[in-house]
């Protein structure tokens, strides 16, 4: 009996201490349990999936890049010049150009080749400053030559202005300044007279564009410069046909209205000695609306319509 309680007391013991045996250790590794709901990526050959390049969208333009106007290839071009200059005539004075003898002509070869324009004005009408700038010349012209004659312009002044332009006023019966003055726009600066060569009581205005004002062949066509009266604009024709330059060729500039005539213009293409200019005639302070251009040329008749707004150049170029 005793061996039997013996073997039943470790019997016992053995059974209780399997019964209370530790828990197995957590692996440190689990198996990674992946989802069908993402794709798995695919490895390629010097590819960084986190390196993707990244790609900025611009949107395009709505507002294309105009195509300036060409009047070479165009028949015409209306642009917004730079008109530098105000009329040296002011109101109740004649301020538009003398039409019988305009810029770069000769009426008809009776007169020598034109520099300026004229503005035909009774003896003693206020002569202003065109625009700011420094007086550089203020006294007659019998010493110092600003043409190929001296006492050619009379009493007469010449401006500074920004980037080598000159405005100039002959045939002055009064100066009232004097070399080294500042003036502003508006100024009156002289009166208009007879002195010099002139036949009879006007104002000649020049426009002088570089570095030496007292060259003779350095002048602009005014009406090229100045700024066109209210409601008006300026008209410019170029004659680019033949090798040579077409000098005085004869021009007819017709206002229309309805297409119908209401005011012809009569002028000439440039004399010689005015080569430096890009255009061959300039019309100024011209009412809006159409014009038609008309000449003969070898081919014969030529001509061409076109538009006309006010403040604007309209520029025309026969090839």
């Amino acid at each position: 009996m005793p061996m039997k309680r013996i073997f039943l007391s470790i019997l016992w013991v053995f059974l209780f201490t399997s019964c209370n045996l530790p828990a197995p250790s957590t692996p440190t590794e689990q198996a990674l349990v992946l989802t069908p709901t993402q794709p798995i990526p695919t490895a390629t050959a010097g590819f960084t999936p986190t390196s993707l390049p990244t790609e900025t969208l611009i949107p395009p333009s709505l507002t294309p890049t105009p195509i300036p106007c060409d009047p070479l290839t165009a028949d015409y071009c209306i642009i917004d010049w730079g008109f530098l200059f105000q009329r040296p005539i002011l109101p109740p004075g004649e301020d538009l150009a003398d039409l019988t003898y305009l810029y770069a002509t000769t009426q008809n070869g009776a007169r020598d080749p034109h520099h300026g324009v004229e503005f035909q004005n009774a003896f003693g009408t206020p002569v202003h400053a065109a625009a700011a700038g420094e007086v550089v010349f203020a006294d007659s012209d019998k010493s110092t030559r600003f043409s190929p004659w001296t006492n050619f312009y009379g009493n007469v002044i010449i401006i500074r202005h920004a980037d080598e332009m000159y405005t100039l006023y002959a045939h002055l019966s009064a100066i009232l300044v004097q070399a080294g003055d500042q003036v502003e726009v508006g100024d009156m600066i002289g009166q208009v007279g007879a002195t010099g060569g002139a036949t009879g009581s006007h104002l000649h205005f020049e426009v002088r564009e570089g570095s030496d004002y007292t060259d003779y062949f350095s002048t602009q066509n005014p009406e090229l410069w100045l700024i066109p009266k209210s409601d008006t604009g300026t008209l410019s024709i170029t004659l680019a046909m033949d090798s040579e330059r077409n000098y005085e060729r004869p021009l007819v500039v017709t206002r229309l209205i309805d297409g119908n005539a209401v005011f012809t213009y009569y002028l000439s293409s440039y004399a010689r000695g005015f080569e430096h200019n890009e255009e061959d005639a300039v019309l100024g302070s011209l009412p809006p609306g159409e014009y038609k251009i008309q000449f003969n040329a070898p081919s014969g008749l030529r001509e061409r319509i076109v538009p006309l707004e006010a403040g604007r150049l309209t520029q025309v170029v026969f090839k």
